[in-house]
């Protein structure tokens, strides 16, 4: 919290904070569909004035921030076992093919091939 980027966390996380309340409600509803207008109206911003605040405080867009904490969540989800259709309804995606695309962009790599290759075999952990 003293570094460089000690200034954006702590507006991002401090105590109180609108965006770090926001945060918290999606980590708790990934399988929900959610608008920009559902958060901001979850702190009591306007759409405008919370689009700003959060990507000060995120550097990411609220959708694009959504989709990021969707698709790191499967991916710890299909690393810890669950096929890759659980993993993307679990998080609240209703289109597989959406879900591969939009994991391949982020991880360079299709859901199933990156599950495949973070299991160990047994004994080697």
């Amino acid at each position: 919290l003293k570094g460089d980027a000690g200034a954006a966390a702590r507006r991002a996380f401090g105590v109180g904070n609108e965006i770090a309340r926001t945060i918290d409600y999606l980590s708790s509803h990934l399988k929900e569909p959610v608008t920009i207008d559902d958060m901001a109206a979850q702190v009591g911003m306007s759409r405008a004035v919370f689009h700003r605040r959060f990507k000060e405080a995120t550097t990411m867009s609220p959708i694009q921030f959504v989709k990021s904490m969707r698709l790191n969540n499967a991916a710890m989800r299909i690393a810890g076992g669950m096929t890759v259709n659980e993993a993307a309804m679990d998080v609240g995606y209703v289109s597989s093919s959406q879900f591969s695309r939009e994991f391949k962009r982020m991880y360079g790599q299709s859901p199933r091939h990156w599950g495949q290759s973070q299991h160990f075999p047994a004994g080697t952990v």
